[in-house]
């Protein structure tokens, strides 16, 4: 690895200025990354460019070399997958992914950036802790799913990742040639299938605690039904990512993750009737086990698809 490292943020978005504008500053605001460029990817998946004014104020604020393109195949793999493109065309070592609903922490770059480094893991991961509104509910406040943080230690091993958070070396990108598959198109899922597939190829995933991002979180999402639905579409879309990879021998795997998932759930149910605190996990182990069933039978739930006229 070159000791002037260029790392390349990439950001996909769709008709979320406000988002990227919020991010941009914070990326601002960023702690030095020893030892790496910095540059900035921005790819839009609105065919009409609404994040254009957006981008360009990224680059001012941040200073950084950005590129921005308009990706008008609709779906988050083509533009994840436009985002690897334009920044190993770019001259990328490293691809670093952040949603365009987050905020970066300033030492979360240095933090990501030093662990790759020092590790020479070929994807590094961290948490993104999700910013409640004050008047959330208590259940929220209970649930891993909305703060994963001070989980498990630096330097874990891991079997798969996500890209809100993720930082992908160029040898890995280049050896997984059409790293996000338009088979997830609409059901979310693709960074996993992604993350697995690079495991499976020898590449190493690893946790750094300390590389952490926020997210507000949209009150629309503070709902039982937005809940159990994630939770749901979660294990489908792991489900038909491991029976794409591992074919029919997968299944007994994926059956067996099923099991513990809802079993999990149903020894927790009578329990979370006098804990409430038990009750986000009890739902969203039910949730995702029912849904890895019927992943594998070939359901998938379509989260990202659009409105006609959208």
């Amino acid at each position: 690895m070159s000791t002037d490292a260029f790392v390349v943020v990439g950001v996909a978005t769709c008709r979320r200025p406000d988002g990227l504008r919020r991010l941009a500053d914070s990326l601002a605001s960023l702690d030095p990354v020893p030892g790496a460029r910095l540059g900035l990817v921005v790819v839009d998946n609105d065919a009409d460019g609404s994040g254009g004014a957006a981008a360009t104020d990224a680059a001012a604020v941040t200073g950084w070399p950005t590129t921005y393109v308009v990706e008008d195949d609709p779906g988050i793999p083509a533009a994840r997958r436009r985002v690897v493109r334009e920044a190993l065309g770019i001259g990328a070592d490293a691809v670093v992914f952040i949603d365009d609903d987050e905020i970066a922490r300033p030492d979360w770059l240095h933090r990501l950036v030093e662990h790759w480094r020092a590790s020479g893991a070929d994807l590094v991961t961290g948490p993104s802790h999700r910013l409640l509104p004050d008047d959330a509910p208590a259940w929220a406040r209970h649930s891993d799913l909305f703060d994963p943080t001070g989980r498990r230690p630096t330097g874990e091993r891991m079997s798969k990742a996500y890209t809100n958070n993720l930082l992908v070396s160029r040898q890995a990108l280049q050896a997984l040639p059409e790293p996000f598959d338009d088979a997830f198109r609409y059901t979310g899922s693709s960074d996993l299938h992604f993350s697995i597939r690079a495991r499976r190829a020898g590449h190493t995933i690893e946790w750094c605690e300390e590389a952490v991002v926020d997210e507000h979180v949209d009150a629309s999402r503070l709902t039982w039904h937005w809940y159990v639905r994630r939770a749901y579409r979660s294990g489908a879309g792991d489900a038909v990512a491991r029976r794409m990879i591992g074919g029919w021998s997968a299944v007994p795997g994926v059956v067996a993750r099923a099991v513990l998932r809802a079993g999990h759930g149903a020894v927790l149910a009578p329990l979370a009737l006098l804990r409430p605190d038990l009750r986000p996990l009890a739902v969203r182990r039910l949730a995702s086990g029912v849904g890895t069933i019927a992943g594998l039978s070939g359901h998938r739930y379509e989260e990202y698809r659009r409105p006609a006229g959208r």
